[in-house]
């Protein structure tokens, strides 16, 4: 069974205790973890396991009794709850927001679109720790607040170090986050980084920017081959920018591909 603070699904985290007890102990039964929860329904464990039913407000006690969870647990497996049971992604991201789910410093990276850029800049650009410097440097500006916020983030994730000549450079650690709650956090990045560049063709003149769009009919069989070309691309883009000793200017590159009919 997975340590309990790495569940992404409450439901599996019950599959899985359910499988551990009975391992342990082939008498245990769902009618054992009723009686010691204090539930009186012997079919509501697997039902909810199952995801025949949801985990109600009024039964989580009885489940974080009978799951024998210290406080602090319980206050993860309600927030967990929540969050898997929340209907919208306005409703999930308030949820995943609570820092009991998830470590808020590393959802924070992926909440603002400045932290990506600012990782890259701060590496590149001999600002001195002159934080208004690099505030005025993003195209749309920060403020110097938020500059300084963001260069702290990003030593706390160990994104970024400080060497002992004052300069800036980057760090390789992994953001662990749970697949589904990283994902939020990277769609509400992309959707930013979407109007970004939006706004980028009244911002910046034809020759600082490429913009281009395709529109084309595509089957099941195509579609993997272009998902496989667009991740060659990134690879190909990441060699050029990686060995570009010359940086003057962060760039994004957003490539999508979505649908725009129903199949048929």
């Amino acid at each position: 069974m997975e340590k309990f603070e790495t569940y992404t699904n409450y439901r599996l985290f019950l599959r899985d205790f359910y499988i551990s007890k009975k391992k342990k102990n082939p008498r245990y039964s769902y009618r054992t973890f009723c009686k010691a929860a204090g539930i009186t329904s012997p079919s509501l464990y697997s039902e909810i396991a199952e995801g025949k039913r949801n985990l109600t407000s009024s039964y989580l006690p009885a489940f974080i009794k009978g799951l024998k969870l210290t406080e602090a647990q319980g206050r993860f497996f309600t927030a967990l709850v929540n969050y898997n049971q929340a209907s919208t992604d306005k409703e999930k991201v308030a949820y995943l927001e609570q820092p009991v789910l998830v470590s808020s410093i590393q959802y924070e990276y992926y909440s603002k679109w400045y932290h990506s850029a600012i990782r890259e800049l701060a590496c590149t650009l001999d600002w001195q720790d002159d934080y208004k410097k690099l505030a005025k440097m993003l195209s749309p500006r920060i403020t110097v607040k938020e500059a300084r916020k963001s260069i702290k983030l990003l030593l706390q994730l160990g994104l970024i170090k400080k060497s002992e000549n004052g300069r800036y450079k980057q760090e390789n650690p992994l953001i662990s986050t749970g697949m589904d709650i990283s994902s939020l956090a990277v769609r509400k990045l992309n959707d930013t980084l979407s109007t970004l560049g939006r706004e980028a063709i009244e911002r910046y003149q034809p020759t600082e920017r490429n913009i281009t769009s395709m529109i084309a009919g595509v089957s099941d069989d195509s579609y993997p081959l272009i998902i496989k070309e667009i991740n060659e691309f990134y690879q190909r883009i990441m060699s050029i920018v990686s060995a570009d000793n010359k940086t003057n200017r962060v760039y994004n590159i957003n490539l999508q591909l979505f649908p725009l009919t129903s199949k048929y």
